[in-house]
């Protein structure tokens, strides 16, 4: 399924799959003046391929390389279309991890980026490192209308949830780094539009650090996850569960617990 949304000069377009709409999730792309952010996740290659076809979009960006942001790079790369990324997203799609089922029944597997890619110079438009969230995520920013497109940047202000090579300090250095950039608009990857960008943005920054501190502290009086978890955050989520872990409540205290030194 793909709904489409159109706010000005950008247009949205967000795609779920089946099992994603039972639990909630969907995955957005973006077309901004001829150009796409993202390309959407593959189970929905057949909308994609719709997408490319009627759209005709001289360039992708890619925000990194999360199946449900970049599934379908293979074949935009077929097509000859450009392609804007850094090179550690299109390393990582070259040899594309084994994900675990929920993410394979949610989003599908992305296939090995085997075509050659072409290199996207589009003036005004930036790819901005904004790590954090994973190791290749960007963001791009087009500055002549102060516009981000934040990839998995945001998501929310109280995001207590995280896969295993997330890191939360280094996320929220990120959003204050990109805050400051001044955004008049914001388009999440999963959110949709978000009204006082750079304000969100603080927020969540502010949010994260104020958690960090909270779970440090109970570290440092010996509590284990299971009870930071719980004390915290009310106990593990459903995506926790249903994840087995990978996708956790748990894994932001095992990031505070890391970068602390403490086993």
């Amino acid at each position: 399924m793909i709904r489409v949304e159109r706010h000005g000069d950008v247009t949205r377009f967000e795609m779920s799959s089946t099992a994603g709409r039972a639990i909630g999730y969907s995955a957005s792309a973006y077309l901004v003046r001829g150009l796409l952010v993202d390309c959407g996740f593959p189970a929905a290659q057949g909308h994609v391929t719709a997408l490319l076809a009627q759209e005709r979009p001289r360039g992708v960006f890619l925000t990194h390389y999360h199946e449900d942001h970049a599934g379908n790079v293979e074949q935009v790369a077929r097509l000859g279309i450009p392609i804007a990324a850094a090179p550690e997203t299109l390393a990582a799609l070259r040899s594309p991890e084994r994900i675990r089922l929920y993410r394979r029944v949610t989003w599908g597997s992305t296939p090995a980026l085997r075509s050659a890619v072409s290199p996207l110079e589009e003036p005004g438009f930036e790819l901005v490192g904004a790590p954090g969230h994973s190791f290749d995520h960007h963001v791009v920013w087009d500055a002549a209308s102060g516009t981000l497109f934040g990839g998995d940047l945001f998501l929310g202000v109280k995001v207590r949830i995280a896969h295993g090579g997330e890191d939360p300090r280094v996320l929220a250095r990120t959003l204050r780094r990109v805050a400051a950039l001044g955004p008049a608009r914001l388009f999440d990857a999963h959110r949709g539009f978000v009204r006082d960008p750079a304000a969100s943005l603080i927020a969540k920054a502010d949010w994260t650090d104020e958690t960090i501190g909270a779970v440090e502290r109970r570290i440092q009086t010996g509590a284990p996850d299971s009870v930071i978890v719980r004390e915290l955050f009310g106990g593990e989520s459903l995506p926790g569960i249903l994840s087995g872990g990978d996708y956790s409540r748990t894994n932001f205290v095992r990031a505070v617990r890391k970068g602390l030194g403490t086993p």
